[in-house]
């Protein structure tokens, strides 16, 4: 058999790569910086996140109420002290330093409109004294999307959180109220520790609590034990309304209770097991946000842990996103087949005359 001598030359095939190669050099030079999906909600979310959490720093200055620069490095004073009579165990010092970056703020928007929720849709909320940047962050960014909040506070703190008596989360919350910065407040409350009924604080703790909810004007859950508590959770949301998304920020007993969820947005009945909030409200085919491990939820949306300094609102991945021109990629790839087409109709042609000439 006689041996095929009408291959591709090596120049012709260096040309065909250097083309290649300049092609894709284009395409990615092509990148380009674009906002991202729910930009302006997520910025305006982040933005009044950052205000009312600068209304309560000047709030913890007025009060007299030291901030402590090694533990609180930003300064934000909405890190509270490791011990007091209201705090409950322990916490996580940087989880709760990551909490205080307002565009936590703008992950909670993308979560909410991942849910696909509509203006004016009732939002049940449990938040914990032991986050209470976080759940700035948390009503900060459903009033932006103008939802409607049905918000119960466990007032006591873990470690770090607001777990000053003098300062706990619903005075916070009444400071902002009263600044009309957010229009959010808590409509009913729980004392927090073992099974959120007050169980392993001191009786000096329990009134703190007690006294906090008074000059704030908050009723206290009365329940026996956490399946008690639970089920009047579930009664006060249910008593507003049809809720359509069950948001939990920081809060474990009477969220958790007999079952494990993931954290971020848990699709309507993805949760078959447990008797606590986010099995009830999953398992009514109502979606849930999770807001627990804060560190590893900042990790997979580009947000810092514990920063030093706090990034400005509208910093970070939330906001942007890289696109590569699609119409430069369709016109390189037609380019690229026209060249491969011409080079190879002329190595046929030339295969087909030399097996007629041979």
């Amino acid at each position: 058999m006689k041996k095929r001598e009408g291959k591709i030359s090596i120049m012709s095939l260096l040309i065909i790569t250097t083309i290649t190669v300049i092609l894709m050099a284009l395409e990615l030079s092509s990148k380009t910086k674009v906002e991202a999906k729910y930009y302006q909600e997520k910025l305006l979310a982040a933005q009044l996140a950052q205000n009312a959490l600068e209304v309560i720093k000047a709030k913890v200055i007025d009060m007299g109420i030291p901030i402590d620069r090694i533990n609180d490095p930003n300064e934000t004073g909405l890190i509270g002290i490791q011990y007091s009579p209201i705090t409950t165990e322990r916490g996580e010092l940087d989880a709760k330093l990551t909490t205080t970056n307002p565009n936590f703020a703008a992950l909670i928007v993308e979560l909410i409109k991942t849910a696909r929720l509509h203006r004016d849709d009732l939002v049940a909320v449990s938040l914990s004294g032991s986050f209470p940047a976080l759940n700035i962050s948390v009503l900060s960014a459903l009033e932006i999307l103008e939802l409607k909040p049905v918000v119960v506070t466990s007032i006591s703190s873990s470690m770090w959180g607001a777990n000053y008596p003098q300062l706990t989360y619903l005075d916070m919350e009444s400071t902002l109220n009263e600044r009309t910065m957010l229009k959010t407040k808590t409509v009913a409350a729980s004392l927090g520790g073992e099974d959120d009924v007050g169980r392993g604080l001191s009786p000096e703790g329990r009134e703190s609590i007690q006294e906090a909810a008074i000059r704030n004007n908050v009723s206290i859950i009365e329940a026996a034990n956490l399946d008690d508590m639970i089920s009047r959770k579930i009664e006060t949301y249910s008593a507003h309304g049809e809720i359509k998304l069950f948001i939990n920020a920081g809060e474990r007993t009477t969220a958790l209770a007999g079952s494990e969820a993931g954290i971020g947005l848990i699709r309507n009945n993805a949760i078959r097991t447990g008797t606590g909030l986010i099995a009830h409200f999953s398992k009514t085919g109502v979606p849930v946000i999770n807001l627990l491990d804060v560190n590893v939820l900042a990790n997979e949306y580009g947000l810092p842990i514990a920063p030093i300094p706090l990034p400005k609102p509208g910093e970070g991945r939330l906001y942007y996103e890289y696109k590569y021109s699609v119409t430069f990629a369709i016109i390189a790839t037609l380019i690229l087949v026209f060249i491969l087409f011409v080079v190879l109709r002329f190595d046929v042609d030339y295969y087909l005359k030399r097996r007629k000439n041979g």
